[in-house]
């Protein structure tokens, strides 16, 4: 079209050129005009019509433009520019005449002497930050108003950086897709898909903009994160949260988009459906733009959500056009693209010119507008070259016949090298071109000055600054090396408020295990109260597998007579109550690409579930209180826990398991080796509460069905039965020490930093404590203030 078809089909045209034509044929009328098309509209209404055009200045050649703009021109009073002359002396004025020279001659000549004269200045940085930070400086220290700096990519970068030196930025914007308002679209219509995927709806819960009050959304997303289902224990109450807090006019706007039937990603969501949710959104987006008018400190978000309301619009017109093509179903795949269709390229409302700026330019062909004392070609990025012609010779030829200026790619290149002299040309008394970090693939404007100017040799820009005193040497003032042991100031007033390095009221094994293994994360967490700031994330892994595996059972044991189920009963409870549980508390198993987690998971707990009953059956259980609170002391130190199963015995008696979704091996040497303090706990707390001590403790993996007690001939005679020298009582009765040894460290103004590499290391526990165990991963984000050991 740019090259004067008008569309038709000529007699000589055959194969890909018939083809062409026919396609035109039909989409002429379907598909908007393009640039050729409304060329040709132009020039025909300017041979009808007086244009108030007075003059175009043309600064390419004529012959560097398509056909269809040729036609127009003609019909324009257009000035041709001048050939440009050098404005610069020394070494910038040499390269500036042999570029015009290369320009005129098409050709390169032979290359100009450098004499090193300050004028002309090629950097290559380590790094696009060092760079950065080095343009601040020099524009700093070199303040002037005739400055040029020219930008292709990553301008919004140097912009960051020149804000943040507080140098006024040049308000480069970078259009990108990624702008909160305008994800608003695809995560709404994420809802429509089934199987769910959990971290998209967290994703949509806790986005900034969304179809319903976002409260709600971050009520929901909180209950989330904890159970990722819909539809569980914590969903139903944050649902009753919102109801209580926002009204029912919330709740019904959660169920629509988070609790409605959704459609399999095979087959397609209805399209009637899918512009339903479109039209809600876009009301959604309406309202929050009218809260936004009034507030004028708000006018970046409000362009923002104007380009979200732009892309609904969009997508609305492909769903429609969809629709009259006789479509009745959209599938993911194809909602995306159209949403990457309808997705304007939203600008960056913060991205300004601000007042003192440098003259910027996001391309070397607009340098040609005005000269500057200095020009900075910052970091040239890999240009789009121009594409080979797709026709072969024999349909070049039958396009030409028909009447047809086809686009010539050498002429199209030597334009786009004239182009690439333009920085080059605009400075008057000084040229930086900045490099990018090696390694990087050269710009062909570098290999046209390198070969026009052999001598030109690249500086590294720290030994350019360096030798113009922009950089300083700082003296070196090593970190304080972190010890093992805190010394607190006896003389504090808070000391006699906190005798024990704690604030809760009760201890836990876990906080326990904590403050005897560790106790400056126990000071830092539960003395100085200090947490981690909060991450939501959709549980996964082992710990999702075995929180969802508690849960089976906690399920399980709420039914009448569980204990007396038949295999097949078992069988037949256990499909449903698995896929509602997983439905309502475990949506990251049914998502796509967790096949294989899943049906392991089936497996496991199928297995696992048929020989914990056989244990049970057999130890003659009458029932199970699953996740029971047990409370108690000792020694006067309140304590609490819960344990996964109390089983009650006929005839009397109970029995404590703990479960795990990990292999009994593991859990078998800790029983040997005497560590299995959370057991003596739990053993300890039932025999306070129900007056009587259970008669087995023990751990059941779910990964390989095994049970492990102390206790022989209770369970079945599958279960693994451990020795161990060391006696729940005994293990009560050390954690009692312990607990009285870190206290007596507290209140002396010591407390252990217990890390690798630390000096001094930790005490060795007085006889009869427990010993130091290792902690686990899950403690990091306290070790984390430890800092580095002495030999790091």
């Amino acid at each position: 079209m740019l090259g004067g078809w008008d569309g038709q089909q000529h007699e000589s045209w055959t194969g890909r050129l018939a083809d062409m034509a026919a396609v035109e044929a039909f989409a002429a009328t379907r598909v908007s005009p393009g640039e050729g098309e409304r060329l040709a509209r132009v020039a025909l209404r300017l041979r009808t019509r007086r244009s108030p055009i007075a003059s175009v200045t043309l600064l390419d050649p004529i012959e560097a433009f398509p056909s269809r703009w040729r036609d127009v021109l003609d019909l324009l009073p257009v000035d041709i520019q001048t050939e440009a002359a050098p404005i610069g002396a020394g070494d910038l004025g040499r390269l500036q005449g042999t570029c015009l020279q290369a320009i005129s001659q098409a050709h390169i000549p032979e290359g100009s002497t450098i004499e090193g004269d300050g004028s002309l200045i090629v950097l290559r940085a380590l790094t696009r930050e060092v760079a950065e930070h080095w343009l601040a400086d020099h524009c700093r220290r070199n303040s002037m108003q005739s400055r040029l700096f020219v930008c292709e990519d990553q301008a919004a970068s140097v912009d960051d950086t020149l804000c943040v030196q507080g140098l006024p930025t040049c308000g480069f914007d970078e259009p990108s897709a990624l702008r909160p308002a305008l994800q608003a679209l695809p995560l709404a219509l994420e809802t429509l898909w089934e199987p769910v995927e959990p971290a998209r709806v967290l994703e949509f819960l806790m986005h900034p903009i969304g179809p319903f009050h976002l409260t709600a959304r971050r009520m929901l997303a909180n209950a989330f994160a904890r159970q990722p289902g819909i539809g569980g224990r914590e969903w139903s109450k944050a649902r009753e949260q919102v109801a209580q807090k926002l009204g029912s006019d919330v709740v019904d706007q959660v169920s629509y988009w988070l609790e409605s039937a959704r459609h399999a990603r095979s087959t397609g969501a209805p399209l009637d459906d899918v512009i339903a949710r479109v039209i809600k959104l876009q009301a959604a987006l309406e309202m929050r733009l009218a809260g936004l008018r009034e507030r004028e400190s708000e006018a970046a978000l409000q362009l923002d959500v104007k380009g979200a309301l732009g892309q609904c619009s969009q997508l609305m017109e492909g769903l429609r056009e969809l629709r009259k093509e006789g479509n009745a179903n959209v599938r993911p795949r194809a909602l995306e693209q159209l949403i990457t269709h309808a997705t304007v390229d939203s600008s960056n409302a913060l991205a300004v010119a601000q007042v003192g700026c440098m003259q910027s330019a996001s391309a070397p062909a607009a340098c040609v507008v005005e000269p500057a004392d200095e020009v900075i070609w910052w970091m040239p990025s890999r240009p789009q070259l121009p594409a080979p012609l797709p026709w072969v010779g024999e349909e070049l030829q039958a396009l030409v016949n028909a009447g047809l200026r086809m686009r010539d790619p050498a002429a199209e290149m030597a334009a786009l090298m004239a182009h690439w002299t333009r920085p080059i040309l605009a400075a008057r008394q000084w040229l930086y071109l900045v490099l990018p970090p090696e390694g990087s693939e050269d710009h062909p404007a570098w290999q046209l000055l390198k070969a026009m100017c052999p001598d030109l040799v690249p500086q590294a820009l720290q030994a350019h600054a360096a030798a113009r005193g922009q950089i300083a040497a700082v003296e070196a003032h090593p970190l304080p090396v972190p010890r093992g042991r805190w010394q607190l100031d006896q003389d504090a007033s808070w000391r006699e408020t906190y005798p024990a390095p704690t604030r809760l009221q009760a201890q836990s094994f876990s906080s326990l295990n904590v403050l005897f293994s560790n106790p400056a994360i126990a000071v830092l967490k539960d003395a100085a109260g200090l947490q981690p700031a909060p991450t939501l994330a959709v549980s996964e892994g082992n710990y999702l597998l075995g929180k969802l595996a508690h849960r089976l059972l906690e399920i399980l044991f709420a039914q009448e007579g569980a204990l007396r189920w038949s295999k097949g009963q078992v069988d037949a409870w256990f499909e449903p109550a698995t896929e509602d549980l997983l439905q309502r508390e475990g949506l990251p198993l049914l998502a796509p690409g967790n096949a294989m987690l899943l049906q392991h998971f089936r497996d496991s707990a199928r297995s696992s579930i048929s020989v914990l009953l056989q244990h049970l059956r057999h130890a003659r259980a009458s029932r199970v209180q699953a996740e029971r609170k047990l409370q108690g002391d000792i020694f006067g130190l309140d304590t609490s826990g819960d344990t996964d199963l109390l089983i009650f015995l006929e005839g009397g008696g109970t029995a404590a398991l703990d479960l795990k979704w990990s292999p009994a091996v593991r859990y078998r040497e800790s029983m040997e080796a005497g560590d299995y303090l959370q057991l003596a706990l739990y053993a300890h707390m039932s025999e306070q509460e129900l007056a009587a001590a259970p008669v087995a403790i023990g751990f059941f993996s779910f990964v390989d069905s095994t049970l492990l007690t102390f206790t022989p001939n209770l369970f079945d005679a599958s279960a693994r039965v451990v020795t161990s020298s060391i006696k729940p009582e005994q293990l009560v009765r050390s954690a009692v020490d312990t607990w009285n040894w870190r206290v007596d460290q507290w209140q002396a103004g010591n407390v252990e930093v217990i890390a690798e590499g630390l000096l001094p290391p930790a005490t060795d526990p007085p006889a009869g404590c427990l010993p130091l165990r290792p902690l686990g991963n899950w403690w990091g984000d306290f070790a984390a203030l430890f800092g580095e050991p002495e030999d790091a």
